[in-house]
C-alpha cells in the first residue's frame, strides 16, 4: 500500500493546503502529517498533559500513563474531497510510517504507537470509526515524554493545619506498579522535611487511583503504592515506623469527575492525613 502518512524531521507546511480551524495553524507536531485531504477541525494541545493510553493486546485490556507535551488533534475531510480512506487504511498509515523509524505498535489494531523521535519518547494513539470504508474524520493524540514543571510548591504544614490533609501530586509510579519513579524525590523530601520539623505528628499515607480498570485491582494498587511511600520515607528519610500507616481506597474518594482525562489525573494521588491520637 502506498505510504501516504510520513513521519518528518523537518516541517511540512501543510496551512496553504487545507481549511484549518482558526487558532489551531501550526498544531501538530513538526515531525508527523495528516492524511491527504483533511484539515484540522479542532485541537486541544497543552504544555503538559498527564494522558492514559488504553490499548487491547490478545482481547485484554492494557493501560499506560504517560505524560509530557501533549497534541490533541481532529481532522475532517475536506469538502469536496472525493477520496475515500478506511479506517484501517488510516490506522494502517501511520502504523507503517512509525514502524519505518523503528517504532512500533502496543496494540493489536495498530492504533497505540511508540517510538524515538528526536532523542524523545514519544507516545502516538489514532481514534478512527470502526470498520468505517469510507472516514470522514480521525483523531490522534501524541505525548512528548517529559518530566513535568514544577510550578506549584505545596506548603504541606499550612495545608495539614487547614484541612488535615494534602494531596501530592509530585509522586509518581511505573505504569500499573508500585515502583515509585526517580522523580518523585521532590515530593517524598517535603513529607520526610514536614515530619522532621513536626516530631509528635503521625501521618497515614493514603493511595488514590481514577476509575479506569477492575475495581479491586485499583484497591490493591493504590494500598500497594501507599505502602510503597510508607518504606521511602522509612529507609531513605529514617522516618519512625511507629510514626506512619498506609492504606488505599482506589477510586472511592475522587476529587474530580472520571469522565475526563483532566478529571482522572486529578483523582490518581497520593494523601497525606494527618493522625490524631
Amino acid at each position: 500500500m502506498k505510504q501516504l502518512v510520513v513521519l518528518l524531521v523537518v516541517l511540512i507546511n501543510l496551512v496553504g493546503l487545507s481549511q484549518d480551524k482558526k487558532g489551531c495553524e501550526g498544531s501538530e507536531p513538526n515531525y508527523i502529517n495528516r492524511m491527504p485531504g483533511f484539515e484540522i477541525s479542532d485541537c486541544k494541545n497543552s504544555d503538559y498533559n498527564d494522558v492514559e493510553f488504553v490499548y487491547y493486546v490478545n482481547g485484554k485490556a492494557f493501560k499506560i500513563n504517560k505524560g509530557g507535551k501533549y497534541y490533541d488533534i481532529y481532522y475532517r475531510k475536506k469538502e469536496g474531497d472525493t477520496q475515500k480512506y478506511s479506517s484501517a487504511q488510516i490506522n494502517e498509515n501511520y502504523y507503517n510510517a512509525v514502524v519505518k523509524i523503528k517504532g512500533k505498535a502496543l496494540a493489536d489494531r495498530k492504533t497505540t504507537l511508540s517510538a524515538n523521535i528526536k532523542g524523545r519518547e514519544v507516545y502516538i494513539q489514532v481514534h478512527t470509526a470502526a470498520n468505517s470504508s469510507d472516514s470522514k474524520s480521525y483523531r490522534i493524540e501524541v505525548v512528548e515524554v517529559e518530566q513535568m514543571q514544577q510550578d506549584i510548591v505545596i506548603n504541606l504544614e499550612e495545608a495539614i493545619d487547614r484541612d488535615g490533609k494534602v494531596a501530592l501530586y509530585g509522586i509518581l509510579f511505573d505504569t500499573d506498579k508500585a515502583s515509585i519513579k526517580p522523580e518523585s524525590e521532590k515530593a517524598l523530601q517535603q513529607i520526610i522535611d514536614y515530619l522532621n520539623e513536626h516530631p509528635k505528628v503521625n501521618i497515614i499515607v493514603v493511595g488514590h487511583s481514577d476509575m479506569t480498570g477492575e475495581f479491586a485491582h485499583n484497591i490493591k494498587l493504590s494500598k500497594e503504592r501507599a505502602e510503597a511511600v510508607t518504606d521511602y520515607l522509612i529507609k531513605a528519610g529514617k522516618i519512625d515506623s511507629k510514626r506512619l500507616a498506609s492504606d488505599g481506597v482506589g477510586p472511592l474518594s475522587p476529587v474530580s469527575t472520571n469522565e475526563t482525562e483532566d478529571g482522572k489525573t486529578l483523582n490518581r494521588r497520593v494523601e497525606i492525613v494527618k493522625k490524631i491520637k
